[in-house]
């Protein structure tokens, strides 16, 4: 089966999966701190693909590593962040409810952002275009329809839900698995041409889109917990979001070659980090007492 045909599937039903970890709750909670929300929203969707467009001029990118890293630096924050905060005792309730509202509101602001950011990267006068209409309307799709219809499920039928909630995990890795393996095995010549300048440019941007988060927590005064939760949401990025794009709106899926590298030297960064940070907070905790 070609991968065009593929991946669309299984990113929708990975959709209804993360729809079922969420509830109205997660959306409105952001109504009790709305400028705090505000801000950290503010700052992934401006600073981040500006940061994507800089680091492809610095280090001289290629067209297929420069436009992944583009669209996935405009995507919206990854649900993945909310396990990086679970392994390091982060505030897991403020990433959940800045991966949700990330997610509707990137279906909007993505068409401009990755716009900019081809922009910025063109080394002649003709840059991609991206049918901003019709980018929305696909996103919306299928992405945010299967993730109300997951968070449907959940409102009706909530015990089935919390019945199956490790299968339904389980179920999520295997096709995040299944997604990454798809990409990898059709891109396998692409990522080895560029494996060196992939893995450089995925971990320049993970280090410094999460020193930017705990640089914007900080000058807002969030404690150290929401500090380290924007440490993990920055730099996670929502390779669903930008795998659509690169496959059903530009058909370029030579950009995929991108995520799968940045999915796993994102991880091997961040979960460490993570343990580590989750250490460090037991052992104040015990010295406390």
């Amino acid at each position: 089966m070609p991968i065009e045909s593929l991946l669309p599937p299984l990113i929708m039903l990975a959709m209804v999966i993360v729809g079922l970890e969420l509830t109205p709750a997660d959306l409105l909670r952001a109504l009790h701190e709305p400028r705090r929300t505000a801000l950290a929203l503010a700052a992934q969707l401006l600073l981040l693909p500006l940061l994507a467009a800089g680091l492809a001029v610095i280090l001289e990118l290629d067209a297929i590593a420069a436009g992944g890293l583009v669209l996935v630096a405009a995507a919206a924050q990854a649900p993945v962040s909310n396990y990086f905060c679970v392994l390091g005792r982060a505030d897991v309730a403020l990433s959940v409810t800045l991966t949700a509202l990330s997610s509707v509101i990137a279906t909007f602001t993505m068409p401009w952002a990755a716009q900019a950011g081809f922009d910025l990267i063109a080394r002649d006068s003709t840059a991609l275009q991206l049918p901003a209409a019709q980018m929305v309307r696909y996103i919306a799709t299928a992405l945010l329809l299967p993730l109300a219809a997951g968070m449907l499920v959940r409102h009706l039928a909530p015990a089935f839900v919390a019945r199956n909630r490790g299968r339904m995990q389980w179920a999520s890795v295997v096709l995040l698995a299944a997604l990454l393996g798809s990409i990898a095995f059709d891109q396998a010549a692409t990522i080895a041409q560029r494996l060196g300048s992939l893995v450089v440019s995925s971990a320049l941007f993970t280090l410094i889109a999460a020193l930017l988060g705990v640089a914007v927590a900080r000058l807002a005064g969030w404690p150290g917990t929401q500090a380290l939760t924007m440490f993990a949401a920055f730099p996670a990025r929502s390779l669903s979001m930008a795998t659509l794009v690169a496959v059903g709106i530009l058909g370029r899926t030579q950009f995929l070659s991108f995520a799968v590298v940045f999915f796993l030297v994102q991880a091997a960064m961040l979960v460490p980090a993570m343990l580590w940070a989750r250490r460090r907070v037991g052992a104040a905790t015990a010295a406390g007492h």
